[in-house]
């Protein structure tokens, strides 16, 4: 028999329907409005999730370091579900990670306002754009500020990932075309120990 994860739907009735929700914050379950300022922030995470994957889905290059990305705020999320600690360590890891990814496919691009000329570098982009948008969400709540420093961080990571593809540069003369090839070897001083945060 097929299983069905969300039964209500045939009930005619599911809970929600009124605009309030549940949902689990640092550890404590409440039920707040779906509009809330909470809801907001994992809305606006949840979004930049999707983006994610599907910029990991479409962009063959870039996949690995985009679902390094991916479990970054996925582990985040948990965190700021949870509070336990262990998961923003997790995240800080897999930010870690991402950044020693994105180096090696860097090159020398001329440095400004970018426009994308290809799919996966505006689906980058849109992740990005939600990213920034979970930091400013989160910014406007009480708890969980210390999870900015790896929002922060990420939606940098994903503008380097737009530059490794087609995309124009604004610069003082104009536009510039760049159609980035594979580039450097990452640096030494490029190691575990950079990119360091803790949440206490």
């Amino acid at each position: 028999m097929p299983v069905v994860s969300k039964p209500c739907i045939y009930a005619g009735t599911c809970p929600g329907d009124l605009g309030d929700t549940e949902v689990l914050w640092f550890g404590r379950q409440l039920c707040v409005s779906k509009a809330s300022g909470i809801i907001k922030v994992f809305g606006a995470l949840e979004t930049a999730l999707s983006y994610i994957n599907a910029a990991a889905v479409l962009c063959r290059r870039q996949r690995k370091c985009l679902m390094r990305a991916y479990w970054s705020l996925f582990y985040l999320g948990f965190y700021l579900s949870t509070g336990a600690e262990k998961y923003y360590t997790k995240s800080v890891s897999m930010l870690q990670k991402a950044v020693r990814c994105v180096y090696p496919m860097l090159s020398d691009t001329p440095l400004g306002w970018l426009i994308c000329l290809d799919r996966c570098c505006a689906t980058i982009n849109n992740a990005r754009v939600w990213v920034r948008w979970v930091e400013r969400r989160l910014a406007a709540v009480e708890e969980g500020r210390e999870a900015i420093f790896v929002l922060n961080h990420l939606g940098s990571l994903l503008f380097e990932l737009m530059r490794t593809r087609h995309h124009a540069v604004k610069t003082a003369s104009g536009y510039t075309v760049v159609k980035p090839q594979k580039a450097h070897p990452p640096p030494v001083w490029l190691n575990e120990e950079n990119t360091t945060a803790s949440p206490s």
